[in-house]
């Protein structure tokens, strides 16, 4: 199904309810000169009320002010929406839950028990912000001024926490940390400058982390090279395993696959492929048990415009950019393609980046954000149904 979003300097002061669910017409939408705004551009279906079971999804822009740049999953259907301030929204409700004041620019957020973690790169370098259920914080962590003159680098997946709020994870450019915050006593795990590795590949540089197996192992993923070396051969992807203890560490090249980043969900931990070299396929990791697997996409190159995991790990969504976007939903138990959506608008600004897209497992719903990272467009809000 199409939605075309048409841009009404009329509506710049009239948000109407988003809704995730698909209209009957062609979704309308809110824009003009100025960025601060955050458009509307879907509508809801007469189903879509407050309140309703978790299984349903209302996404409402109006709740927020200014501009609104992004998301990431709190848990159990909600969402921490970056605009003004930090909201966080229940999406089954539709409702504000709490607010806070934005501590970074952009950030990633893992949920734990009792509350939040927020990573992201500050003007000291990376932080780690924790907050409880509230959004209150109760701690601010300056991550590299912790590590033995070691950086972490990497936005995504650079900082790791355990489920139970006790742990925090850091892979840095020369080793891979496990920080304890109740002690704040720190132990390294891995250490590149100790020829870090296995009898076969040595490992050259760490990007990101996640962890597994209920806390017990700390995956992780980066470049290293082969033992003994290769004449020619330049540093490959790696992903791998190390217990908490700093034991059974495994390593993995896979063959032909180059690593971009760590996208961690409840149950599965996606490593998206580098854009230049995305072959339609996407490596994941069951977050339980270990066992790695590869998930096939529609076409060759699909993938490079963009690949997003669900809050749940039960879904992913690829974006495909020419012109308008097309988001394929993919169930990752099966392999199966479930949903294709295909969004348009007048102005091609919107189709200059790739978008942000999150996926709500409950409500099989997706969130789509157009323009978020562009200044001088506001940004563009498109939900749609991917099941039944």
């Amino acid at each position: 199904m199409k939605k075309t979003l048409c841009i009404t300097l009329s509506l710049l002061f009239t948000l109407a309810l988003s809704a995730c669910g698909k209209a009957d017409s062609p979704a309308p939408s809110v824009s003009g000169s100025n960025p601060s705004n955050t458009p509307v551009v879907s509508v809801p279906n007469a189903g879509s009320q407050q309140g309703q079971s978790p299984s349903s999804c209302t996404f409402d822009p109006a709740l927020f002010g200014g501009k609104l740049q992004s998301c990431a999953y709190a848990g159990d259907g909600t969402l921490l929406v970056l605009a003004d301030k930090l909201y966080l929204y229940d999406t089954g409700a539709a409702s504000v839950l709490a607010t806070a004041e934005a501590p970074l620019r952009d950030f990633e957020a893992q949920a734990i028990d009792g509350g939040y973690v927020l990573t992201g790169m500050g003007d000291d370098g990376m932080m780690a912000y924790i907050y409880d259920s509230a959004l209150t914080l109760t701690k601010e962590i300056a991550v590299n001024e912790l590590l033995p003159g070691d950086f972490v680098v990497s936005e995504t997946g650079g900082v790791a926490a355990s489920t139970d709020g006790k742990k925090l994870a850091f892979a840095a450019l020369g080793g891979l940390y496990l920080y304890d915050l109740e002690s704040g006593s720190l132990a390294t795990l891995l250490d590149v400058a100790q020829n870090a590795g296995t009898a076969s590949i040595g490992i050259s540089m760490l990007s990101g982390a996640a962890f597994a197996q209920d806390n017990s192992q700390i995956v992780f993923y980066g470049s290293g090279s082969s033992i003994p070396a290769v004449d020619s051969e330049e540093d490959f992807s790696i992903y791998g395993s190390i217990a908490v203890d700093g034991s059974g560490l495994k390593l993995t090249k896979p063959s032909g696959y180059e690593m971009e980043e760590i996208q961690s969900s409840a149950s599965r931990l996606f490593f998206p492929q580098t854009f230049t070299q995305a072959d339609g396929t996407l490596l994941w990791v069951d977050r339980a048990t270990g066992s790695a697997n590869t998930l096939s996409f529609s076409a060759s190159g699909e993938g490079k415009d963009g690949v997003y995991g669900s809050e749940q790990g039960n879904y992913v969504a690829t974006a495909v950019l020419d012109g308008s976007l097309t988001v394929r939903v993919y169930d990752v138990a099966s392999g199966e393609l479930i949903a294709t959506e295909v969004i348009e608008n007048s102005d091609p600004t919107y189709f200059n980046r790739i978008p942000k897209i999150y996926l709500l497992d409950d409500a099989k719903t997706a969130v789509v954000l157009l323009g978020s990272s562009i200044n001088e467009v506001n940004t563009l809000v498109s939900t749609f149904k991917f099941g039944d």
